[in-house]
């Protein structure tokens, strides 16, 4: 009978933390479910008895969240690097390592993460970057900083580190606009905006283009001319819709012009045609939050909290926001569920 007990015991402790992890797993909380399935393991490992199926399922169960939680820090890390925050990059990169069981991921990480450390950081070219939206980590910065010239490193590899982390479909549009593009974007880096400027102007006589209307802008954004930029990032729009840049160009470009207001257009159609909808929808909360519509700012970020690679991040913006509005036990909550360290 002592024994029936402890069986019974065992696979009701087991089977409950497997099913909790399943059902944190659902809904894309990582890093509850890798807790709940090594909570189901020890349980299992402080039994009496040994069932090989179960340990089986719940290894693989066990690896396939530390995959996931591994997806979402190269995602960060690669946020990281388009704002040029390398620690930062470098701190997500090292995660990927620590918890991923998958090889190309890890490879993916360590690849990455050995440009880094073999580069030293590259003093921005320009500290109107520092604007309200481009101190997070998914901000609207007009320029997709990226690495510095290393000795170690050749032109085609620079370029390959340069567009790794652009969204989308940009990384292999930029790759098919040819060498001469790809050295207009390395002069570009290294600060020759002049010698960058005339490569592209040279390459804009051939055909429209979004991508070079958006890097010519970045070199009239860097020279302080706003009027030739943001003509050029409209005219980006007009030509492609659908390239997120150029509207997060927009938007950071009205909102250091004073011009906040007419950013929620372009926001809005950025959410409405699915480009980055989730970063979109922070900026938006953040220009309500200019606006001083805090009612607003609410609405929105709760729309980010079902993302789990940005719900934390709309989690900080909603807590103090509803703490103001008289909701201290949904202020609360959020803190206790998402200010427990990064995923």
């Amino acid at each position: 009978m002592v024994f029936l007990k402890k069986l019974f015991g065992f696979n009701k402790d087991c089977r409950y933390y497997l099913e909790k992890g399943d059902r944190y797993l659902h809904e894309e909380r990582y890093a509850d479910a890798r807790d709940a399935f090594a909570e189901a393991m020890q349980k299992m490992a402080e039994s009496d008895t040994e069932d090989v199926s179960m340990g089986s399922l719940l290894r693989e169960k066990f690896a396939e969240t530390g995959n996931k939680l591994g997806l979402l820090n190269l995602s960060e890390a690669e946020h990281a690097l388009s704002n040029g925050d390398h620690k930062k990059a470098e701190d997500h990169l090292r995660i990927v390592s620590e918890l991923a069981e998958d090889a190309a991921l890890r490879d993916e990480a360590e690849k990455i993460l050995a440009g880094l450390v073999s580069e030293s950081p590259r003093k921005k070219t320009n500290d109107a970057n520092h604007s309200c939206f481009s101190c997070r980590d998914d901000s609207a910065q007009i320029t997709h900083e990226s690495h510095t010239e290393d000795e170690q490193l050749t032109a085609e590899d620079r370029f390959a580190l340069y567009i790794h982390t652009l969204p989308g479909d940009l990384a292999e549009r930029y790759a098919g606009l040819g060498e001469k593009f790809a050295h207009g974007c390395l002069l570009n880096l290294d600060g020759d905006g002049e010698g960058a400027l005339k490569v592209f102007a040279e390459l804009s006589v051939e055909a429209g283009n979004d991508i070079l209307d958006y890097e010519i802008a970045i070199i009239y954004y860097r020279k302080g001319d706003m009027i030739n930029c943001e003509r050029l990032l409209r005219r980006a729009i007009d030509l492609n819709g659908l390239n997120p840049l150029c509207h997060l160009g927009v938007v950071q470009l009205l909102a250091e012009t004073d011009r906040v207001a007419e950013a929620i257009p372009f926001l809005e159609r950025m959410i409405n045609a699915d480009l980055l909808p989730d970063q979109a929808r922070l900026l938006l909360g953040e220009v309500y939050l200019l606006l001083e519509d805090e009612t607003r700012a609410v609405e929105i970020y709760s729309q980010v909290m079902s993302s789990p690679k940005h719900a934390r991040e709309a989690a900080e913006k909603l807590i103090p926001l509803l703490e103001r509005q008289g909701r201290p036990e949904e202020a609360a909550y959020l803190a206790k569920k998402f200010m427990k360290g990064c995923c």
